[in-house]
């Protein structure tokens, strides 16, 4: 397969394909791929944000790992909303999509007020718990219409969405640092931090809305200007064997699964577990382990900014780089229980499986969409697969991230 990143059209045997699908990729502007990344920044962010905010968390709740809970937690919320959506027959984008990112904003909005609640950490432990949740199930909403949405665009746009899904944990973790900079008081850093957040939050729901108004979105909701067209759409998408596209695609969709295994096993309790040994100034309130997670996120993104310059991987390859992942995260786990105990080393190993993070994850999300013979219809089916294996990924790897903690005494 060729290594180009021009916009990619499957083809559909038995004329399956008409002037709508025949025509539905087009050129892709600065403004359309700009906004794509904008929206993809927003996908993950509340989780992120609230990751990114470990140390904070460490203050209010000294006696607990709450990376661990936290991210078995939301990743148990996530996959089961997904399951459920994906039992649905179609999917209503634009109403998932801004209820997802307005319950983020929600969830944010009442983290952001924790410091003038005057609760018992008991308590305030309890309700971030819950917001967590909550804030798994409508990110579910968000999820399920955001893959199979997503799928609708040329490969250009789709890398746009992993490389703003990357940004997403680049912009929490610099935010962080930023704000710790700013002020010494964590309360007040945090605060400033969660304002951030939300800001962001609502750049991403305007970038949604004005990235539907442009003519690159037409045939998403071209359907909605005539009812005949739109029973065109429900009666195709209604002819679609699930099984049959399972079928060809259930390998691609189990790589997708093991690669953000990979990522939840690691990423955040695995790398805020890291002991600092030689940085000595970085060790007072958290330093060090704040410095892994952006070295992290920074590889992260740019990895997802060499997916267009893949080499030979494509779809029926890409199992390769869950393979290489999977060699790696064994020198991650032994740098957080001491068996490497140089801090450079610790910092080179995070930033090579960062890489390896937004590269093989983002070019699996973006492959399947390429298998040949896929109509619109069943590219929409296999975008509701992609988030069920992404969603299924990210909770089994929070379940074995937790079961590694306890096993080798970090949680």
């Amino acid at each position: 397969m060729s290594a180009t990143n021009e916009p990619v059209v499957n083809t559909v045997s038995a004329g399956e394909a008409g002037a709508l699908e025949k025509d539905k990729f087009v050129t892709v502007t600065t403004g359309a791929y700009t906004r794509m990344v904008i929206i993809g920044i927003g996908y993950l962010f509340p989780i992120s944000a609230i990751w990114a905010a470990f140390d904070y968390w460490k203050t209010l709740f000294p006696d607990k790992n709450i990376e661990f809970v936290v991210t078995c937690l939301y990743q148990f919320g996530s996959v089961m909303t997904v399951l459920v959506l994906s039992l649905g027959k179609s999917m209503k984008f634009h109403r998932r999509i801004l209820g997802g990112f307005s319950g983020q904003f929600c969830c944010l909005f009442v983290i952001f007020l924790f410091r003038w609640l005057g609760l018992p950490a008991d308590v305030v432990y309890t309700i971030l718990l819950g917001l967590v949740f909550l804030m798994s199930v409508v990110t579910g909403f968000l999820d399920s219409a955001l893959l199979a949405l997503n799928s609708q665009y040329s490969p250009k746009m789709q890398e746009a969405l992993q490389i703003g899904i990357g940004f997403s944990t680049f912009v929490s973790v610099v935010y962080r640092d930023i704000t710790k900079l700013i002020s010494t008081s964590q309360a007040n850093s945090t605060s400033i931090y969660f304002l951030a957040a939300l800001a962001t939050v609502i750049v991403c729901i305007t970038s949604y809305v004005s990235l539907m108004r442009m003519p690159i979105s037409a045939h998403i909701h071209e359907g909605e200007a005539s009812s005949s067209q739109e029973s065109l759409l429900e009666k195709k998408e209604e002819q679609v064997d699930i099984w049959k596209v399972l079928r060809r695609v259930w390998f691609n969709e189990l790589v997708i699964f093991l690669q953000f295994v990979l990522t939840t096993a690691c990423y955040p309790a695995i790398l805020t577990a890291i002991p600092c040994y030689n940085l000595t100034a970085l060790a007072p309130a958290h330093w060090y382990q704040t410095i892994l997670l952006s070295v992290f996120t920074v590889f992260d993104v740019i990895a997802r900014f060499c997916v267009r310059h893949r080499g030979p991987l494509y779809y029926g390859n890409i199992w390769i780089t869950a393979v290489i992942r999977m060699l790696i995260f064994p020198l991650v786990v032994m740098c957080a229980t001491g068996f490497f105990r140089n801090d450079w080393f610790s910092m080179a190993i995070v930033a090579l499986f960062g890489f390896g993070n937004g590269f093989s994850g983002s070019l699996s999300l973006i492959t399947i969409n390429e298998i040949p013979g896929l109509s619109g219809p069943e590219l929409k089916a296999t975008g509701r697969f992609s988030a069920v294996a992404v969603n299924s990924g990210l909770c089994v790897g929070g379940f074995v991230a937790m079961g590694l903690g306890v096993w080798l005494g970090l949680a």
